[in-house]
């Protein structure tokens, strides 16, 4: 008889674990670290309650997987064995150990600062941070981390799990890859719902329930949704258009975000030039080698006391020590929302605004077009949402609904993103070049 124990959630009120080896995974550093990696990066800069972090979000991803895994072996006993569910769950589990500091926004602060350097030596030395899932797979495939030593002693195959992780297929049962990386898998299941609640906002909130009931496999081994679920299908889509347009894409949260990444980037260009610049040692450590270990340390709160380090001791880079007192203190940089021909117009017009942040004490990196957007469902990804018609037909939820069709084009947004000294000054510039 296997014994449980169930850790109290404010999303699923418990989440249940076998008393195995699934603790041991949990408190490894690896996994333990996620503590103190918020889930939303900047969001609680506009959101205050959206704290919560990866660490139970990861947490709640697990029980999803578990969820579906026993909801399709009860229907397929067959065809969905334990060792799947085990798979499934596991790889759900410990699907997000690879994220650098505040979560998404440290692959857009590589990315960032590799743009802003010369060369593409920066790219080959942290290319692999560009996306969180290489780090992941590099921890589940080490020899030293704590969590692979853990799956091998539990006969894990540690190649199909990475592969699960970063969404290539692993064998004949597709329904794997997308419990674990799809338009309709475990994380973003538990993440719409999570963030939802955290940040005080209806808009992630689905009959989860309804969804589980409404799973099933086709004859190829496909995760497919019954027709009759087709409206609890879409509450996921269109809470993931809802949250990423009003929460995740906030003008607050973009500033902050971007505000953030620059001063990141900052330290880390000034530690590769050598700059004399007080810097926490295991900021420098990742700098000077950056590798999955020395991203280990580096959680937020780390950050924060870089910021609190740098705005107080820096005296050899101004603009560091100013960026980090602005972020700590909430003095956050300006935005004007542009158009597309906007966007042309102000980069037609870059030396203008240079000067004007020149002028006012900042360098030219200080501001920039932020050019985001999403695709809220997308049907030329490798694993879609299935729908199986009562004919027994299998269609693209695309397909057969209207609401998911029209938010399967590209959505994109221009932010013009500069310090709040400028203001007036940028204000008057965009409107004399959109005339």
């Amino acid at each position: 008889m296997i014994n449980y124990k169930s850790i109290a959630d404010s999303i699923h009120k418990y989440i249940d674990f076998p008393e195995n080896f699934y603790f041991d995974i949990i408190d490894t550093p690896e996994f333990q670290r996620l503590r103190r990696l918020e889930q939303l990066g900047g969001v609680s800069a506009s959101y205050p309650s959206a704290t919560h972090s990866r660490f139970i979000h990861s947490l709640g991803a697990f029980h999803i997987a578990n969820r579906i895994g026993n909801s399709l072996q009860k229907k397929y006993p067959s065809r969905v064995t334990n060792s799947d569910i085990q798979l499934a769950s596991t790889t759900a589990l410990i699907h997000d150990v690879g994220h650098g500091p505040f979560s998404h926004m440290f692959e857009d602060t590589i990315k960032l600062l590799c743009n802003n350097s010369n060369g593409n030596d920066c790219f080959t030395k942290y290319e692999a941070f560009i996306r969180h899932e290489n780090i992941t797979e590099q921890i589940v495939r080490s020899d030293n981390s704590e969590i692979a030593i853990i799956l091998e002693r539990e006969g894990f195959d540690r190649k199909k799990m990475a592969n699960l992780v970063l969404g290539r297929s692993v064998n004949d049962k597709p329904f794997l890859n997308q419990i674990i990386a799809s338009q309709l898998d475990a994380d973003s299941l538990d993440y719409l719902m999570r963030d939802s609640m955290a940040t005080g906002v209806s808009f992630g909130l689905y009959n989860l329930e309804r969804l589980f009931a409404m799973l099933e496999i086709s004859k190829d081994g496909d995760l497919v949704v019954r027709e009759k679920g087709l409206q609890s299908t879409e509450q996921v889509v269109i809470a993931l258009y809802m949250q990423f347009t009003r929460v995740y894409f906030h003008k607050t949260v973009r500033c902050w975000e971007y505000m953030m990444k620059l001063f990141i980037a900052q330290l880390l260009q000034q530690i590769e030039e050598d700059k004399k610049i007080h810097v926490l040692p295991f900021i420098r450590e990742f700098a000077e080698n950056p590798n999955w270990e020395t991203l280990i340390p580096l959680t937020d709160d780390i950050m924060y006391t870089q910021l609190h380090l740098s705005s107080r001791k820096e005296t050899n880079d101004e603009f560091i020590r100013q960026l980090a007192g602005d972020i700590l203190h909430r003095k956050l940089y300006k935005s004007i929302p542009l158009t597309e021909d906007m966007a042309h117009n102000v980069h037609e017009n870059q030396d203008k605004i240079n000067f004007i942040v020149r002028k006012n004490g900042y360098p030219t990196n200080s501001w920039i077009v932020d050019h985001f957007g999403s695709r809220y469902y997308d049907p030329d990804k490798a694993f879609k949402i299935l729908i199986k018609m009562k004919n027994g037909d299998i269609k693209q939820i695309s397909e057969v609904s209207e609401v998911v069709a029209s938010l399967s084009k590209p959505k994109f947004n221009n932010l013009l993103i500069f310090p709040a000294k400028c203001r007036n000054e940028i204000t008057d510039l965009i409107k004399t070049i959109s005339k």
